[in-house]
């Protein structure tokens, strides 16, 4: 049900927080006390992929933005939704994602945002004139209309620009002086995180943790042929958050705890 209700709507605040609540206490202190409990490890660990260092638990966030960015794929890729033309449950964080995870080649380009969609060199005009941007009124414009008898820089007219901003705008003039449109061939889009460059939820979703790095090397703990509660004992053990005596002390507040090791456990 909550998946549902994420492909559609993004989840308020308090509702991740009483899932959240809940899986918690679920995790670390079972069924029958899931109301609360206590954390060994802190859930933004907890909720990171296990090839990061985590355990693998959805995070509700970035799942519910990796979820609704199928709107934005269907959107591109299948024009026979009884929807297709109407606004999609996408905000501006989703946009923004999924700018930065497609490329768009150009036939027509009737459906491409000029300065949204990455069509230029594998990069939106937005990130590359972004000072220019700034002045830009109508931002949702497409690659035909702005093309059209340089329509983007008649829009600039009568804009003060700064040093930056006459860079920028040379550059991105360059640039658009190779752009050659096919007037039969329909835009298309690939999705940067798959072998078959098409979206997918799993995709999108890790595309989000780009740029985290792990502590630990965890990958042999989750390959071991063991019972899982073992591969998990191990995982909180390099976390160093068994409950060892050093531990329970630093916890009470003791600046000096008496040291005992795991084989005392």
């Amino acid at each position: 049900m909550p998946t549902y209700h994420l492909t559609i709507f993004p989840l308020a605040a308090w509702a991740r927080k009483s899932i959240d609540k809940i899986r918690r206490s679920f995790l670390w202190k079972g069924e029958e006390q899931a109301n609360g409990g206590h954390c060994l490890v802190n859930w933004p660990t907890v909720s990171r992929p296990k090839e990061l260092g985590g355990l693998g638990v959805l995070d509700l966030d970035k799942f519910s933005r990796a979820l609704r960015l199928r709107w934005l794929w269907q959107e591109w890729t299948n024009d026979e939704k009884p929807w297709a033309g109407l606004q999609v449950p996408c905000n501006n964080a989703d946009n923004l994602l999924f700018h930065a995870s497609t490329i768009v080649t150009l036939g027509n380009s009737t459906k491409s945002k000029f300065w949204h969609h990455n069509w230029l060199d594998g990069e939106a005009p937005r990130n590359l004139a972004p000072h220019v941007f700034e002045l830009v009124k109508r931002k949702n414009r497409t690659v035909a209309q702005e093309l059209s008898n340089n329509a983007w820089i008649r829009t600039l007219r009568n804009k003060v620009f700064t040093t930056t901003q006459i860079e920028e705008f040379v550059s991105l003039w360059i640039r658009l002086q190779h752009t050659h449109l096919q007037v039969d061939v329909v835009d298309s889009i690939t999705w940067k995180w798959t072998p078959d460059r098409i979206y997918s939820t799993s995709s999108a979703y890790r595309a989000q943790f780009l740029g985290s790095y792990r502590r630990h090397k965890v990958s042999h703990i989750w390959k071991a042929r063991a019972e899982n509660k073992c591969k998990l004992f191990t995982w909180i053990l390099i976390q160093n958050k068994l409950l060892t005596d050093d531990n329970l002390a630093r916890r009470a507040g003791h600046t000096k705890p008496r040291a005992r090791s795991v084989r005392d456990l």
